[in-house]
């Protein structure tokens, strides 16, 4: 067997599939170039740990199939894969390009920030390392001058040319002692780091372990950010991230690992997607009592004549007919249904005062946008404040792309409270699409308005235009009013229903806004 960098049992699919996600992802890129610097063999290293998180049955191989400069991969992957943690992650990651991927990220910085903290420590580490360094420089320059010697020999030989021959031989036979020498030296260098490191992770076992454990932790937790990101933003994590190409899957992981604040984003809009899920489920149970029949195609709601009918064979296509043309009989629910009424319209009050609760409101936001998701409904968010800065989200059918993910969470207005703007942009969007006409809008403040006049000229219950255009589009207004502080006269006149809480992390603001 021919010798090759890799001390696992990979073959040409794993090495190929490994650079195609080491092109993909800028993270593992950086701490590649990083990397070498402290280890020279540290990118066939990266290689082998992704291999062996993504392989069912990864193994290492004999020391003698692999060249003794890479032994040192050797050591550190065997160490790494007698680790308990690498075992628990292991069922997760393999065959899982992504979690492979977020595995290599961790193990590959631990790795990293484990020699590198060693040679801030160790002179014998530090200065074998910067003469691997040299020496694998040194290597790479003689075989640039061989192979430029190579290729003029092959042009004198090609115009016969003997004197041109020569020369190019003896720089040929003076680059391959250079390469001899820049080897010998680099692989001598190497020996010394694989000393000092193998000699360093065995005094040091315990905080070895340690680091290796932290990987498995945070690989799985970035994971859990993205799914809880995705599930706040469109409904079953797991099932939103397969519809999104590898690549946009890594980008925006890696994003959430550097935005602090979308990463608190996706542990709210975690936290609130359990919420609103149990409460869209107790409306459901709410609303499926029995009242009447009517026409209609929900399953659940069908009469037993219906089901009957579907089971009779010689009844089936009859049934299958009507129920196509929604002319098949069922139970009619008790009291208002109000599922799939209608878009969400989402008005945020970002004045300065609400900063503090800028994350959670957002992961709010997110959870609002799972029901319209799962119930198709079209989606838009205002943030409003006394800001001229103010623009308007929509998201048809409550689907969201990972940068329009990072955008809304980088928003912030700040400035003082107006609520007239985000009314009238409101009322702007019902009025342009008919899709938004019987609409629920959720309006959400936490301070008292600075536009009195504006704001009770435009909504009047007797003569303001937001009073006759609500009527007239047939859509509702829920207020909700954050912190003690604000009062409820300046929303009364446009609101369907007011709930007042000290933050979004209450059961009232869930009751009213996950059931609309």
């Amino acid at each position: 067997m021919d010798k090759r960098k890799s001390v696992l049992n990979t073959d040409r699919y794993d090495r190929r599939r490994f650079g195609q996600i080491l092109e993909m992802s800028d993270r593992l890129q950086e701490i590649n170039q990083k990397g070498k610097e402290v280890i020279p063999t540290f990118s066939p290293l990266m290689s082998d740990i992704w291999a062996s998180l993504y392989k069912v049955k990864p193994s290492l191989l004999e020391e003698q199939d692999f060249d003794q400069e890479f032994k040192i991969n050797y050591y550190f992957m065997k160490k790494m894969m007698n680790e308990e943690s690498y075992h628990h992650s292991h069922k997760t990651t393999r065959l899982d390009d992504l979690s492979a991927a977020l595995g290599t990220v961790s193990y590959s910085e631990k790795v990293y920030e484990w020699v590198d903290e060693q040679r801030s420590v160790n002179e014998e580490l530090q200065k074998a390392i910067q003469e691997a360094l040299q020496f694998e420089k040194s290597l790479c320059k003689a075989e640039n001058m061989q192979q430029e010697a190579q290729d003029s020999l092959d042009v004198a030989n090609q115009n016969s040319d003997k004197k041109a021959q020569e020369n190019a031989k003896r720089k040929i036979t003076k680059a391959k002692k250079q390469m001899k020498v820049a080897q010998e030296n680099f692989e001598n260098a190497v020996q010394q780091i694989q000393s000092q490191l193998t000699q360093s992770i065995e005094q040091n076992k315990k905080q070895f372990s340690e680091r290796m454990s932290l990987a498995t932790d945070k690989a799985k937790q970035s994971k859990e950010d993205l799914i809880n990101l995705l599930a706040g933003g469109a409904g079953n994590g797991e099932s939103e991230l397969q519809k999104l190409p590898l690549r946009d899957q890594i980008k925006l992981a890696e994003l959430l690992s550097k935005n602090g604040k979308l990463k608190e984003i996706a542990e709210w809009a975690g936290r609130f997607k359990a919420i609103a899920q149990k409460k869209q489920k107790t409306k459901h149970v709410e609303t499926i009592d029995r009242s009447g029949v009517m026409l209609g195609i929900d399953v659940e709601r069908l009469l037993p004549v219906e089901l009957a009918a579907y089971k009779n064979s010689s009844t089936k296509l009859d049934f299958l007919r009507r129920y196509a043309e929604h002319q098949t009989m069922m139970y009619a629910p008790e009291g208002k249904e109000t599922l799939g009424k209608g878009p969400i319209i989402l008005c945020l009050d970002q004045s300065g005062s609400m900063k503090k609760l800028d994350a959670q409101s957002k992961g709010f936001a997110l959870a609002l946008m799972m029901i319209a998701k799962k119930q198709r409904r079209d989606f838009a968010i205002i943030p409003f404040s006394n800001s001229t800065k103010q623009g308007t989200f929509r998201y048809d059918k409550g689907k969201i792309k990972p940068g329009d993910l990072v955008k809304l969470a980088e928003t912030f207005l700040g400035g003082g409270t107006n609520y007239t703007s985000p009314l009238q942009k409101a009322v702007s969007i019902i009025e342009e699409n008919s899709r938004y006409r019987k609409a629920d809008v959720v309006f959400i403040t936490d301070g008292e308005p600075s536009d009195h006049h504006a704001l009770r000229t435009y909504t009047n219950p007797q003569s303001g235009v937001f009073t006759k255009i609500k009527k007239e589009r047939q859509f509702s207004v829920a207020t909700i009013l954050i912190g003690n502080d604000v009062t409820d006269n300046n929303v009364k006149s446009f609101s369907d229903k007011i709930v007042r809480a000290s933050d979004f992390n209450n059961d009232t603001v869930a009751s009213v806004a996950f059931t609309i």
